[in-house]
């Protein structure tokens, strides 16, 4: 292959890239201020919120917002510090919230980890699930590494483990419709990304696995429909959280740089949709 084929190849990568970050940027911050969120705790008539991914970033602002509206929060992470510290906040935004915080290791073993969730879990009434948490390395497949495990585990094996645990509680969930004035069971929202679509180089096991999350999601909505749980498929593009930060192997383009978004304006759109659609 020549120089110039090559050139032409990154060249188109870069600009799909820059066009759907581009999107992603301008789309939220469009639709955010012209629709508002549903009220959720009266659909689902309160509960708490299964956060995976919840000490920072959109996970951390996932459990604020929705504490906000009335919700208990369930936070699922690593680093019990910074768990600690979310929770105080949270409870700075509603002080009548009870948080549960889960110090896991989600690229670990997949067992062990639902085993504590589970254990953690007993008669907790979980009404939202937010599966949020994300991994991610760049790597070329010729040269992986550990961490290419690590990322395929969290990303994909320990969220299914722990969705095939707790999803059958929500949808046999029983609530009183007179009393609550609930309308359905509840939600589950999957954190995807724009990089299941795009494939520059040494990302093809994040962008799969990312992938896997939203068609999750959607493939799930249709079957969801019918115990009453609302399913979102959340895609973002470049965020400017503490996951982005860790990709150190990586120099972010300026221009890439100017339209990372904020966490905030992806998780108010993900909660807008709510309810509203797939």
């Amino acid at each position: 292959m020549s120089f110039a084929h090559i050139f032409a190849d990154i060249f188109v990568v870069f600009g799909v890239i820059f066009v759907l970050s581009l999107l992603g940027y301008l789309i939220p911050q469009l639709v955010i201020r012209i629709l508002k969120p549903l009220d959720l705790k009266k659909r689902y008539g309160g509960g708490f919120a299964f956060i995976t991914g919840g000490n920072s970033g959109m996970g951390e602002q996932f459990a604020k917002k929705v504490a906000k509206m009335g919700f208990n929060i369930i936070i699922l992470a690593e680093d019990e510090d910074r768990l600690n510290k979310v929770a105080k906040e949270i409870n700075d935004v509603n002080p009548q919230c009870r948080v549960i915080i889960i110090n896991a290791d989600l690229s670990g073993d997949p067992e062990k980890v639902t085993e504590q969730v589970i254990a953690k879990l007993q008669n907790v009434d979980i009404s939202i699930m937010f599966f949020n948490a994300g991994y991610g390395v760049v790597e070329l497949a010729a040269n992986p590494s550990e961490n290419t495990l690590r990322q395929f585990r969290t990303n994909i094996v320990t969220h299914q483990y722990l969705f095939q645990a707790l999803y059958p509680k929500l949808a046999s969930r029983i609530i009183d419709h007179k009393q609550q004035g609930a309308i359905r069971r509840g939600g589950v929202l999957f954190t995807a990304s724009l990089a299941g679509f795009i494939y520059p180089p040494g990302s093809h096991v994040y962008g799969a696995t990312k992938e896997y999350l939203g068609h999750l999601g959607e493939c799930l909505a249709t079957e969801a429909e019918y115990y009453g749980i609302d399913v979102v498929s959340l895609y973002p593009g470049f965020v400017n959280t503490r996951f982005l930060g860790r990709l150190t192997t990586v120099q972010m383009p300026w221009w890439l740089e100017k339209i990372n978004q904020n966490p905030d304006a992806p998780v108010k759109l993900a909660l807008t949709g709510l309810g509203r659609i797939t």
